[in-house]
Formats: structure tokens, C-alpha cells, sequence
């Protein structure tokens, strides 16, 4: 199977920034719920280049999702987000939007703002996590108020956001997952979601204040549509369009041929590509993370190989188009020659790519 990275993508997901206002014990960019790694670069994605991005590098591009993850932090902490979105939207109308917050933060007429350009997308939700009620919430959110949570989804679903109120499960807030399913009710939420926790226990070691938090995993998670979907429906697609109307034929025979699997990467089955906050293109969110020394330059060639410190140069989107990038050795070569050989320990734990196949 020969890799075909530039020719195939038509999803996005975009770390947008390093900076979070929340401090979660599971997080890799903070000391077990304590203080941020002091090798960790904190930094907003470049506007100039979001920008080229959108009007540039991907035009004529279909891209069908574009999604603001937090694997680094939090995309609300970006001073600029609602421009952003106003930005891409208006060479990318085809796109739906998707975003994941602690929704700890920022102002009402944030919200306001941003539940008004989101509507402007072809679909869109934000995934706001409530691990919890107010007395068990930020157990592991740590440094978020679930009261300015609940103020915030409101100013969000009232300008025609759609929301998802989304819980971990651990054994300190199971017994409390009625109320929270009424929370997403209450805020007018199109969805309200559980899922399992990362890790089984968490430690948070804070001193004299240190503990430890328990995953549960003896309910299933499950995802309920709250009585308000209507209310959001009329929302958000009112002046919505039909992504598939921006298909031509030959995108519409692609979209088909990738409903099946067809090789061993599952970032590649999707069509989707990582970028981080220091706008470096990376295959998948989970490679990513080898992007900058954060757990060092030995751990580094451990879980995938030395081409890694190369790619941090050739793959960074402020010397390069995202075209080129995805054209490039690193993605040609060094990648593709990984997958089939299933070289990298990381690509073997994590999607069980498997090893001289």
C-alpha cells in the first residue's frame, strides 16, 4: 500500500494552543496536576499562518471537518479564536466545525460570540466537560468552576451554539450522573455523553494536599439526546447548508471508497491530519506528541525513530505549505516505510499496527 498523504487528507484537527487555564492529573503538560513542565513551549497558533491556511494552502482543498482538540491545551485560551473561525468559514463554508473546551473561562459575550460563528459552519458542536457536580467536578478538572461552566454553556446554546455536556467516569462522580444528564437539559444541550477515563487511578501530587482519583468502568458509557435537539436544530441549521452539496463527483467517489478500512492506519482511513500549536504537521494526534523533547530525545527514539527531529524542521508550516509537507520525505519515506514495517514501538500500542507486516 502506497501512502498518498497530500492527495487523500480532508479533515483537520488543530491544536491551537499550548495555554490552559486547567491543571487535570492525567494532562502530559503538567507536573500530576501541578505546575506546567517547564519544557513545554506555551504558544498561541500563528494568526499569519492560520490565515495562509485557509486561504491558501487548502485552496479548492475540500475540507469536510475541521476540529480544535486540546491535546496540549485548551482552544478557548486563544485570544483570537473568534476571528478564526470567521476567517476559515469563509473559504471553507463546506466545513463542520468541532471543539472541546473545560468551558472555564473567557467572558459571556465570548460565548455569545462564539455560538454566533459557530453557526456560520455547515454543522458544528462544542464538547464542554462536566466531570462531575459542584462539589465533585474539579476533583479532576482542577482550577475550573463548574458554576462559570454552567453560566458559560448558557451564553453558548442561547446564540445558537449546539453543545455537548460530556463526563468522565470516575468513582466519585458516578452516583451523580442523573443530575449531570439534567445539567445538559437545563443548558439547552443537543447531547449529553459519558466515557471511561484514560487512566485507571490518578495521582494529583500537591503537597500536603496530594490524592488519588479512581476510574470506573462498571457502567457503560452512553450518549443521550437531551429534549431541547429541536431547539437546537431550528439553532444551528438555519442558515446551515448540506456539506454534501460542495461534493464534485470525483470527491464523492473518494468519500465512498473510504468508508471501508484499507490500510493499517486509522488517521489515514479518515482522511485526517494533526497540527499542533506550534504549527507542525504531524500524522495523527498520537505521534504528535513526540513533536517537541517533552519527554526527551532518548524516550523519543524509543517509541518511534530519530527522523523525528528532521520532521520537527521539515513538517513546521511557517517555513512550508501544508501541500508540500504532506508531499515531503518524512511523509513519503520515514512514515510510510513505519507503517509497513510497523518499526515504531507507538503505532504498535496505540492502533496495533503490527511489527514486519
Amino acid at each position: 500500500m502506497n501512502y498518498n498523504w497530500a492527495k487523500e487528507v480532508a479533515n483537520l484537527q488543530i491544536d491551537i494552543t499550548s495555554h490552559c487555564n486547567a491543571r487535570c492529573g492525567a494532562c502530559i503538560r503538567n507536573q500530576e496536576g501541578d505546575e506546567v513542565k517547564e519544557e513545554l513551549p506555551l504558544e498561541h497558533f500563528d494568526m499569519e499562518v492560520w490565515e495562509r491556511l485557509a486561504t491558501q494552502d487548502t485552496k479548492g482543498w475540500f475540507i469536510a471537518d475541521l476540529t480544535l482538540n486540546g491535546n496540549w491545551g485548551d482552544p478557548m485560551m486563544h485570544p483570537k479564536l473568534v476571528e478564526m473561525l470567521d476567517i476559515w468559514t469563509s473559504y471553507h463554508p463546506e466545513s463542520s466545525l468541532y471543539l472541546h473546551t473545560n468551558g472555564s473561562m473567557r467572558t459571556k459575550k465570548f460565548w455569545e460570540d462564539l455560538g454566533a460563528v459557530c453557526r456560520k459552519f455547515t454543522n458544528h458542536l462544542v464538547v464542554f466537560a462536566v466531570d462531575g457536580m459542584e462539589d465533585t467536578h474539579s476533583l479532576y478538572r482542577r482550577k475550573t468552576n463548574f458554576n462559570k461552566i454552567i453560566e458559560n454553556i448558557k451564553a453558548f446554546t442561547s446564540h445558537g451554539g449546539r453543545a455537548n455536556v460530556t463526563t468522565t467516569l470516575f468513582e466519585h462522580n458516578k452516583h451523580q450522573l442523573k443530575e449531570i444528564e439534567q445539567v445538559a437539559w437545563d443548558t439547552e444541550a443537543v447531547y449529553f455523553t459519558m466515557r471511561h477515563s484514560h487512566g485507571d487511578n490518578i495521582k494529583f501530587e500537591l503537597g500536603e494536599d496530594s490524592y488519588e482519583i479512581r476510574a470506573c468502568y462498571d457502567i457503560e458509557p452512553y450518549q443521550v439526546i437531551t429534549e431541547t435537539e429541536e431547539f437546537s436544530r431550528k439553532w444551528a441549521l438555519s442558515d446551515s447548508r448540506d456539506y454534501r452539496l460542495f461534493l464534485n463527483a470525483a470527491d464523492q467517489l473518494k468519500f465512498k471508497q473510504h468508508l471501508e478500512p484499507k490500510t493499517v492506519c486509522p488517521w489515514y482511513n479518515d482522511r485526517q491530519v494533526q497540527i499542533d500549536p506550534w504549527a507542525t504537521v504531524w500524522p495523527c494526534c498520537h505521534v504528535s506528541l513526540y513533536g517537541i523533547p517533552i519527554n526527551g530525545d532518548e524516550f523519543l527514539t524509543q517509541q518511534v525513530d530519530a527522523s523525528f527531529f528532521t520532521a520537527r524542521k521539515e513538517n513546521d508550516l511557517k517555513k512550508h505549505n501544508l501541500r508540500d509537507i504532506l508531499d515531503n520525505g518524512w511523509f513519503n519515506d520515514s512514515l510510510g516505510n513505519a507503517l509497513k514495517e510497523g518499526s515504531w514501538k507507538q503505532c504498535r500500542d496505540i492502533c496495533g499496527v503490527k511489527c514486519g507486516v
